[in-house]
């Protein structure tokens, strides 16, 4: 909001370059104020002063191609003009992370890629007139300046950044880890942190203390999240969220919430033992119930930053986990040896513009599952790698007109679903596609496979369902399921057949005895 009371706001994710948007309160008007750049594809910062408004631009999510960068716009709210004003050192990043105007200074932050975020002063009098230093990670959000210092945030703590000298350090403060930050902001002499832990810290960073209000007790109104991965093993049914895991325990009431950084999309349980992947930039998380520990056991280049689908190679002894990298297109498979402790990644390992969604294995072969989220090119194309030696063996298109969903294998067979309800099943001996049909009655979108009990079982957004194994057609297990999912819906098994999903925002337990 500008200091007259005007709002501006920034937006995207659509196919259309993003617009500025103002609203005067005192008339009531919207307008839209133009777009800066065509080719711009999102923006996710904006700030005003009574002569202009600041759009921050570039691209965080399905990256790489032709997508823009950190792109950085003001706005003459006289002249109804834009002027790029990007700072060259932030040119090469991602995008423009956050915009922040204390007095006549313009705060800019980027978010990292490749390389570490920046942060920068700029003179609202001369925008030419700046400094720029190189952060502290890959993300650089949440400013508030107390006296001379900017605060802000990155992955997982609070940093300062110090004009005078143009340089960046961690806060360091008696206090509990604070995780995700999502909002930091200046009290007094003190900045004042909100965690995604669920507490608000109040920081003195020249004393090094902190003061912490636990927002449940303090009253604020909880409800279950929405659900990203779950996982099912050792007793335990785990459901992956923002900042938490919770470890259920069927036959029980109990409930144990584990804290870990950021969001658990999926997981797998091993010989008891849960194994994460992270978003963002988190890499692998293990958990064992046996010792209550959890914590990071690998990491990867941070580009490689959203993790899709996580399973276990039994015949190498692998995690396997298949990656988006949101700012520079493509992906990875990660691999993580819990034996060894030893990890690698592999990145494109379908090409440069597929990431892998879906991730399936069999007899040491891992099999991969494109997903082109940019308008042209292969979309669903299928890979088997070895995961030991670090190459393809062979390829296979599904001639699907959408992205791979999911993977899983029954016997010599490959199932696969697409992003828009195609069936499809390649014979892996014979390395050929031999079926595909039209399952939109059951799937359209965000899918999920296992293999339970000798079946392919597949989970939507609305529809539990099953597959033939011979005749591949599908049938209807749990109508109008309706899972509460945060990005796709996730079906595990556990030892015993028992599948697990969600109904809503409740976890259910499925047994189905197929008789064929």
């Amino acid at each position: 909001m500008a200091p007259d009371g005007v709002v501006y706001a920034v937006g995207g994710g659509r196919d259309t370059a993003p617009a500025l948007w103002e609203y005067d309160p005192a008339t009531g008007q919207i307008r839209n104020a133009g777009t800066p750049d065509p080719k711009v594809t999102l923006a996710r910062a904006v700030a005003a002063t009574r002569t202009h408004a600041f759009f921050g631009a570039g691209t965080t999510f399905n990256g790489g191609g032709d997508t823009s960068r950190a792109a950085l716009y003001a706005y003459d709210r006289s002249a109804k003009t834009f002027t790029s004003v990007t700072p060259p050192e932030m040119a090469g990043d991602p995008s423009i992370r956050d915009l922040a105007v204390f007095g006549d200074r313009l705060a800019v932050s980027t978010a990292g890629a490749t390389e570490n975020s920046k942060v920068a002063l700029m003179d609202l009098d001369d925008l030419g007139s700046y400094q720029v230093a190189t952060s502290i990670g890959k993300v650089a959000k949440c400013f508030t300046m107390i006296g001379d210092t900017v605060y802000y945030a990155n992955e997982d703590g609070l940093l300062a950044y110090g004009p005078e000298t143009n340089t960046v350090s961690p806060v360091r403060f008696d206090g509990p880890e604070l995780g995700e930050i999502w909002g930091v902001d200046g009290r007094g002499d003190k900045t004042v942190v909100t965690s995604a832990y669920g507490f608000v810290a109040q920081i003195d960073p020249v004393r090094g203390s902190a003061d912490v209000t636990d927002l449940d007790g303090a009253g604020a109104p909880m409800a279950p999240q929405t659900v990203m991965g779950i996982a099912a093993g050792g007793g335990h049914v785990y459901v992956g969220g923002n900042a938490t895991i919770a470890r259920h325990t069927p036959g029980s009431d109990e409930v144990v919430n584990l804290r870990a950084p950021g969001e658990a999309k999926d997981a797998i349980a091993v010989n008891g033992v849960l194994y994460t992947g992270q978003y963002n930039s988190q890499g692998i998380w293990r958990y064992d119930p046996r010792t209550g520990r959890i914590g990071q056991v690998a990491h990867f280049p941070s580009e490689q930053n959203r993790p899709l689908d996580v399973t276990f190679d039994e015949d190498n002894g692998l995690v396997l986990a298949g990656v988006q990298s949101d700012t520079e297109g493509g992906g990875a498979l990660w691999t993580y040896h819990p034996r060894t402790g030893r990890y690698r990644h592999f990145a494109n390992p379908v090409d440069a513009a597929q990431c892998v969604r879906g991730i399936a294995s069999r007899d040491g072969v891992t099999f991969l599952g494109g997903d082109n989220t940019t308008p042209t090119g292969p979309r669903s194309t299928v890979v088997a790698f070895d995961p030991v030696a670090g190459r393809e063996l062979w390829r296979v298109d599904p001639q699907q007109s959408a992205g791979t969903a999911a993977l899983a294998v029954r016997g010599r067979h490959l199932y696969g679903l697409s992003r828009k309800g195609g069936l499809f099943v390649i014979d892996i001996p014979r390395r050929k596609l031999i079926h595909r049909a039209d399952v939109t009655s059951v799937s359209n979108g965000f899918a999920a496979l296992v293999t339970n009990r000798g079946v392919v079982y597949g989970v939507s957004d609305t529809t539990v369902f099953r597959f033939h194994p011979k005749t591949f057609a599908v049938s209807v297990v749990v109508a109008d399921i309706d899972g509460a999912w945060y990005s796709g819906s996730h079906i595990t098994r556990d030892e015993h057949g028992r599948l697990y999903t969600m109904r809503g925002r409740n976890l259910v337990q499925i047994t189905d005895q197929p008789r064929y």
